[in-house]
């Protein structure tokens, strides 16, 4: 029986929490080959790619002539109206039952981040945002942290294999020289979440992918974060660094970091 929505919002959280639910019962059942390797620490689950073959289908069928850009199965479709998808974000910790983990759903038109929503199914959290139109989560408002003191602070680090290890290692040593504490939990999805939730000050990653990213970026502006990344074409193209961080520790953590303001601002993201 097809189901009727009032908005592609409404749409979007619906297909979050159903991919979440079909994560958790395919982890239940999982097998001896439940899980493949795809490079160094890099695996991928028969769920995840379910999954996505669950979102592709039910936004074929509901929205017919929108395309899809996911991490399994790559783009389809053509036009300004986009959806973009991450399964599960934070595989290494699924596949260990960890919780932080999360479907990652984002919604573009001409270039811009319209929804985003991220479900984080061990948790039972489901967070959204459209543009101009605030961040909640479980239909509460979101809104970041309002610290304005390094050594009260926590910052989140993704570690991206696509650069050297030394500049990794050499931000932690500065977000420790800057009072800061700091934590990496493997998922970039779960990471935003919780800069838009006020768990965490800020977080950083040189390099993620559209599908990581999207959706978590509007959650954090929604919530009054910033958001320091390149637009969403080239991020789309490429993938871009990322740094979120409530306003109030925004030149520390640009600072500790390494990232220019002149050259990626908050306001690219919606370029």
């Amino acid at each position: 029986m097809t189901k009727t929505f009032k908005s592609k919002l409404d749409f979007a959280k619906f297909l979050a929490m159903e991919a979440g639910k079909l994560a958790r019962d395919q982890y239940r059942r999982k097998d001896d080959e439940f899980i493949s390797v795809k490079g160094l620490q890099d695996f991928v689950t028969t769920a995840d790619r379910q999954v996505e073959e669950l979102i592709r289908a039910l936004i074929s069928q509901y929205y017919p002539t929108d395309a899809v850009l996911g991490e399994e199965d790559g783009n389809t479709g053509h036009g300004d109206a986009l959806w973009v998808v991450d399964p599960i974000d934070g595989t290494a910790n699924f596949m260990r039952g960890l919780p932080d983990w999360a479907v990652s759903i984002a919604y573009c038109e001409n270039g811009n981040i319209e929804l985003g929503v991220i479900y984080a199914a061990d948790r039972d959290e489901l967070c959204w945002a459209r543009k101009g139109q605030g961040a909640f989560c479980n239909d509460q408002p979101l809104h970041v942290s309002d610290c304005s003191r390094p050594d009260q602070a926590l910052l989140l680090l993704g570690r991206s294999s696509r650069g050297p290890l030394q500049n990794y290692l050499d931000i932690i040593r500065l977000t420790i020289a800057a009072k800061m504490e700091y934590r990496r939990n493997g998922s970039a999805a779960i990471s935003l979440m919780s800069v838009a939730q006020g768990r965490a000050e800020g977080y950083y990653e040189a390099h993620l992918n559209a599908w990581d990213a999207l959706a978590g970026i509007l959650i954090i502006r929604e919530a009054g974060g910033l958001v320091h990344a390149k637009s969403v074409p080239e991020t789309l193209k490429n993938g871009s660094g990322i740094v979120a961080v409530t306003p109030m520790l925004e030149r520390v953590v640009l600072e500790v970091t390494g990232t220019d303001p002149d050259i990626t601002t908050e306001a690219e993201v919606m370029t």
